[in-house]
């Protein structure tokens, strides 16, 4: 799933024309952020290296072009910036303006994981799960589902809940699950919703209560700066 735009050049100090091309694209003028951001770029600044690399993914202001797109995010990983190491991940998982190869997914999963990316976390989990790229490994799929469904994202919850529920990779513990998958199915996610209706009926309605009580007051937490294991 596209990371898309939305936080476009947020993720650290606004300066020169990234800061015009945030102000033009929240305007809708894509051709204008497009000259702004590709001047900044062009000068090695990450985020708009970052932001100029989504106009191309989106063929906003620009023909659409995913091996521009990949060179622009590439350039910006190359430099630390997380949104990029991940769409740069994505891209390679895809196979989308760059040849497919999931060793290098895992790896810019990697590092925007390590600085607290729940997109990247969640991504990197599917891939320990597969086992592409990387020898699969089931602990470390949740290790990583973890990290992300902490911070709030759906999806990683949803998966979480599955393998509590299942025992993947962890002990079976279906409260736990039920928690999960509760707290997935509050961001409206289908197959969360879908698979806490069904696991419902196999808990004490005291226990189910219990837990959508601890949902209601759940609160997701902050990105951290790093990660201890990979």
């Amino acid at each position: 799933m596209w990371a898309g735009v939305v936080l476009l050049g947020t993720t650290s100090a606004l300066f020169g024309d990234t800061a015009a091309g945030l102000q033009a694209f929240r305007k809708g003028n894509y051709p204008t952020a497009y000259r702004e951001w590709k001047r900044a770029a062009e000068q090695g600044q990450a985020e708009a290296q970052y932001d100029l690399g989504i106009l191309y993914l989106k063929g906003l202001g620009v023909a659409k072009n995913a091996e521009e797109a990949f060179r622009w995010f590439r350039l910006a990983a190359e430099q630390g910036q997380a949104d990029a190491q991940f769409e740069t991940g994505l891209m390679r998982e895809k196979g989308s303006g760059v040849q497919k190869d999931y060793a290098q997914a895992q790896s810019w999963f990697a590092r925007a994981a390590d600085r607290g990316d729940a997109e990247a976390e969640e991504a990197l989990a599917e891939l320990y799960e597969q086992g592409l790229g990387v020898q699969k490994d089931l602990a470390r799929a949740v290790y990583w589902f973890q990290l992300a469904a902490q911070q709030g994202h759906a999806e990683a919850q949803s998966r979480l809940g599955l393998c509590y529920r299942e025992g993947r990779g962890v002990k079976k513990d279906l409260a736990e699950a039920y928690l999960w998958l509760t707290l997935a199915s509050r961001q409206n996610n289908r197959d969360g919703e879908k698979q806490r209706t069904e696991l419902a009926r196999k808990l004490p309605a005291d226990t189910v209560a219990k837990i959508e009580l601890s949902a209601a007051e759940w609160k997701p937490a902050a990105k951290h700066a790093e990660n201890p294991v990979r």
